[in-house]
């Protein structure tokens, strides 16, 4: 039983740290901060095109959209998004969200329930991974 519940504690530990980590990866606690905040209508002022390669040195395009608009106290904020899914055009018009605080971190990413509830997601298979883990090992020890 003693087996058991260490490997419950250690399991529970290791789930809780990735799911922090996997969260802090995704910028999950960026994006609810502006998904929960304010939105505005920004202008795509510029669309930028680069040559890169990703992680396994596949040569891939990335598209950088310079977003500009004006936050609800009147300051005019220019940002780049460069994990946008849209593909505005120069002069088109997308949705941003922003948080009051920091509209310079403003996105145009649409909420989306795995990013905001990505934490909570990981933690609770983890946790159920973890209960059944220690439950067969208290019934086989």
């Amino acid at each position: 039983m003693v087996i058991a519940l260490v490997y419950f504690v250690i399991s529970m530990t290791g789930t809780l740290t990735f799911a922090r980590s996997m969260d802090r990866q995704l910028e999950s606690p960026r994006l609810r901060a502006a998904w929960d905040g304010r939105t505005a209508e920004a202008r795509c002022t510029s669309v930028r095109t680069e040559e890169a390669q990703d992680a396994d040195g596949v040569p891939t395009t990335v598209s950088r959209v310079t977003l500009e608009f004006s936050t609800a106290d009147g300051r005019t904020v220019s940002v780049e998004e460069d994990r946008s899914r849209l593909a505005p055009k120069e002069g088109d018009f997308v949705t941003v969200y922003y948080a009051e605080d920091a509209p310079e971190e403003a996105t145009a990413r649409t909420p989306s329930f795995g990013l905001r509830h990505a934490r909570a997601v990981i933690t609770a298979f983890g946790s159920l991974c973890a209960v059944v883990g220690a439950v067969v090992l208290g019934g086989v020890l």
